[in-house]
């Protein structure tokens, strides 16, 4: 089988749909010899909200302290292979054809889905290539979820709100009953869920679980310096262990602070030393290709891209941009997203602020005709122009818009895997730019409170130091450790 034969089996498995249910992947897992099994230390993150994020900076925190870091998170950008990667690196697509071909017949016969057949592949390749990590998101709620057939030393619960009702029920009680059902015995529970009706179930599962619970947002204080900006934030963080001052990441968001705050006290729990967390903080998008979460992919006009594909993400988005709204003077919405989203609830979020917005269509079955985001818009009394494809959509925005206006690119993953093509090297050259600037380094081993900083050559040189030591065993005695 090649990775195209891969590529062509795999995604015909969505005709499956969702199978909430953990016989299939027991089965197709212990076909593959029961690789989840053989991971020595797993950190599984469920949520409606924030978890890729979270995922995304503890596997690079967990990558720059010297781990092996498996990450699984979907769903994938622009290529598939994206799902899975370790250290950074996607799986290489020789391992997906030959994995899709040991678990062809199985599949068929079980009729698997396509996360279900994703989630044993990363399990394998990450058995395979001996990981000492591995973070693990939830795909849809988490009792179900192909992914609960692991056993963590670290479970976090993100924000909980309204998505996938369908399945995951009405209310934030019932939906957070699917999340909390992660939470296993002898794992540590983190969770920066806020709704009363959701902590009250998280609290009674890790109870009940005997899981130790953390309070992320009571065990912390966070400070925003006024250094943050579009496209950076900068942030002072208390936690009962340490005092970190102006940590920095390409996660701009204020909602982002609450997940930043969860990945460090995971850190902590990890031994990982304060100066691996600056790196993987201010790394986190180089290090696992975590994107398009109100990524800066141009600044002239600034144009962010994000993937809010829910009223809550969305709402959280908006109050992101409205702290910096004396900084430019309209605000500009493409929109696309998917025809089973509360589209009207999401676009009443952008109505207040956006002063047009251009509807466009994924290609994907699932889209929304713009058509039919115009009879929302008008509904709401909310300027639509419907445009045929994402890239015209992008392009009449960008007709508009002056030097002084700001164009936000939202609603659907899939909006944003099309829109990445038409910045892609105006966004490389914004990472590139953000990368180049200087971190705090080390804190000395008597001082708690840093603010020294050094170059990204002085962390270069210590990457390349930290390799040499890792091919002399090192890598060995930290997997013992864990």
């Amino acid at each position: 089988m090649t990775y195209q034969d891969a590529i062509d089996f795999l995604f015909p498995l969505h005709r499956f749909g969702i199978k909430p249910g953990l016989d299939n992947i027991q089965r197709l897992c212990n076909s593959l010899g029961n690789p989840e099994r053989r991971l020595p230390l797993i950190i599984h993150i469920a949520g409606t909200n924030g978890k890729g994020s979270t995922a995304a900076m503890i596997a690079s925190i967990s990558q720059e302290a010297g781990w092996k870091t498996g990450l699984y998170t979907s769903p994938h950008l622009l290529d598939f292979t994206e799902r899975i990667r370790i250290n950074g690196t996607k799986i290489p697509e020789e391992k997906v054809a030959e994995l899709a071909g040991r678990l062809r017949d199985l599949t068929e016969r079980a009729q698997a889905t396509f996360f279900e057949v994703t989630t044993a592949m990363a399990f394998r390749h990450f058995a395979d290539e001996r990981v000492d990590v591995a973070v693990i998101e939830t795909g849809m709620g988490g009792k179900l979820d192909a992914t609960n057939i692991v056993l963590p030393k670290f479970t976090v619960i993100t924000s909980i709100g309204f998505d996938h009702m369908e399945y995951l029920g009405e209310t934030l009680g019932q939906i957070a009953i699917e999340k909390a059902g992660i939470i296993k015995p002898k794992s540590k529970t983190f969770t920066t869920a806020r709704s009363l009706d959701a902590l009250e179930v998280i609290t009674r599962t890790a109870h009940d679980k005997r899981s130790p619970l953390v309070l992320v947002n009571a065990e912390t204080e966070m400070e925003i310096a006024p250094e943050s900006r579009i496209g950076e934030l900068v942030v002072h963080l208390k936690t009962p262990q340490e005092r970190y001052r102006r940590l920095k990441t390409p996660l701009w968001a204020r909602y982002q602070t609450e997940n930043l705050a969860a990945a460090v006290l995971i850190a902590e729990e990890m031994k990982v030393k304060p100066d691996a967390i600056r790196r993987g903080l201010a790394y986190v998008s180089v290090n696992t290709g975590h994107r398009a979460r109100l990524e800066v992919v141009s600044r002239s006009p600034v144009t962010l891209l994000d993937v809010s594909h829910n009223p809550d993400g969305l709402r959280a988005t908006m109050a992101a941009i409205a702290i910096y709204r004396k900084t430019f003077e309209h605000l500009y919405t493409v929109f696309g997203a998917m025809q089973d989203k509360d589209v009207s609830s999401m676009l009443r979020v952008l109505g207040d602020e956006s002063r047009y917005v251009f509807a466009a269509a994924p290609k994907t079955e699932r889209a929304m005709p713009p058509s039919e985001i115009l009879r929302h818009c008008d509904d709401l009394k909310i300027i639509c122009k419907p445009s045929g494809s994402v890239s015209e959509a992008i392009a009449a925005a960008k007709s508009i818009a002056t030097a002084n206006d700001l164009i936000l690119i939202t609603g659907s993953f899939y909006l944003a895997a099309e829109a990445m093509d038409a910045f892609k090297g105006a966004a490389e050259h914004e990472r590139e730019s953000w990368q180049s600037e200087k971190l705090p380094a080390q804190p000395a081993e008597t001082e708690r409170d840093v603010n020294a900083e050094t170059t990204t050559d002085d962390i270069a040189a210590e990457k390349l130091s930290s390799a040499a030591s890792a091919a002399s065993g090192a890598a060995e005695e930290r997997r013992e450790n864990l």
